[in-house]
């Protein structure tokens, strides 16, 4: 029997309907574009009030709560001492992490120094996994990775220790072992030095490596992770600046590496023994490039800049020479952070520290554009942003 599609089966029942979408110019995919679902770490600093934002997109770039959201973590956020601005222990990327196959999702708690795990819903909604919070290992937990083989799940937590409210000890890498309902069981902890300050964990998928970028340890550092946990330090690249976001291309060998201070970012590629070099260093248009994001073609690579409220859009066709695309301000007086595909990539979500979330339009060739008013988070303490950003793929 010859299979009929959906979209034959809309054909048939509203013809009026696709006959006017002809006329106007429209498209079946663009007007049933299937909803999407976006999460921001609160990062709430009242004790044990943290929570996970859930916002669904219906497909044209209108964001509406889930039904439940926020949805507690029972954590409590890390806080600041002067302003938005002064931000080491703000300063990180993988606070939300969702699981491949889109069924868990873990939170971090960084004042509280633990992390929450949460069963996602069909609709989008989150049910707290029992247990949590659960102990990160170290002082204020800031970037989660999870890395998989076979059927394995194992968590990669980087404990920052740069909570300005805590007394400083060091920060670690802490690995669990997570099971079918989502609880974690600590593996092992691997000490990091004294003031290095983690930004954030970036994973080759499908291998047993990681690289761990650190923020005042201006370094980029290659692990690797053992069947039961532990964890080795393979190489480290020494980058003479305080470092800032990353990303790797989905592409090639390449990764991406934010030097805030200095306004540039590097370029390095790595070897098959993940040995990192550095390729080239380009001068950004901003100040402050901080957090990036590629798109999956990996042919557009896009890097928020904090301070000057600003945007840039690269062609990284050739992977190691990115060629500035588009510099964009975002609308108002933002300070726009971590950034974020939505899956159709039609959208790229850019949260922003005065808690807010921009949701830009993608361009055919890559550029983006705001046409959408920032949607505010209605966070309670606007000296305290939001932090962390995951979407539901």
């Amino acid at each position: 029997m010859k299979s009929t599609t959906l979209t034959q089966i809309i054909v048939k029942a509203v013809p009026n309907l696709v006959f006017a979408l002809w006329l106007a110019g429209g498209s079946l995919q663009a007007t049933f574009a299937a909803p999407s679902f976006v999460y921001i770490n609160a990062n709430i600093n009242i004790p044990g009030q943290n929570a996970v934002i859930a916002l669904q997109n219906d497909g044209t770039g209108n964001l509406t709560p889930v039904a439940g959201s926020p949805f507690a973590t029972g954590g409590t956020g890390v806080a600041g001492l002067a302003g938005l601005l002064q931000d080491i222990q703000w300063d990180s990327d993988g606070e939300v992490a969702i699981n491949a196959a889109g069924t868990l999702l873990f939170a971090v708690n960084g004042h509280s120094n633990d992390f929450s795990g949460f069963n996602v819903n069909t609709d989008g909604s989150l049910t707290i996994i029992p247990g949590s919070p659960f102990p990160s290992g170290g002082p204020q937990p800031a970037c989660i990775e999870l890395k998989v083989a076979g059927q394995v799940t194992t968590m990669v937590i980087a404990n920052k220790d740069s909570d300005p409210f805590q007394t400083e000890s060091a920060p670690n890498i802490t690995t669990f072992g997570i099971d079918s309902t989502g609880t974690p069981t600590l593996l092992s902890t691997f000490g990091l030095p004294v003031g290095s300050s983690p930004w954030q964990l970036l994973s080759p998928r499908k291998t047993p490596y990681f690289f761990g970028i650190m923020f005042t340890g201006d370094n980029v550092s290659t692990y690797k992770l053992s069947r039961t946990g532990s964890i080795r330090n393979t190489s480290s690249l020494l980058t003479g600046a305080d470092n800032g976001g990353g990303i790797l291309n989905p592409k090639a060998n390449v990764m991406y590496v934010t030097l805030p201070v200095l306004r540039q970012v590097n370029v390095m590629s790595y070897d098959a023994a993940y040995n990192l070099a550095l390729v080239k260093t380009l001068n950004s248009p901003g100040h402050a490039p901080c957090w990036a994001a590629t798109n999956r073609a990996g042919t557009r690579l896009y890097i928020t800049e904090t301070p000057s409220s600003t945007l840039t859009a690269y062609d990284i066709t050739n992977p190691e020479d990115p060629v500035a695309l588009q510099h964009l301000r975002l609308i108002g007086q933002s300070y726009p952070t971590h950034i974020r595909f939505d899956p159709t990539e039609q959208f790229l979500y850019i949260l922003d520290r005065h808690g807010l979330l921009h949701i830009m339009d993608v361009n055919a060739d890559g550029t983006l554009i705001e046409n959408h008013t920032p949607f505010s988070l209605g966070l309670p303490d606007p000296n305290v942003p939001p932090l962390g950003l995951a979407v539901l793929r």
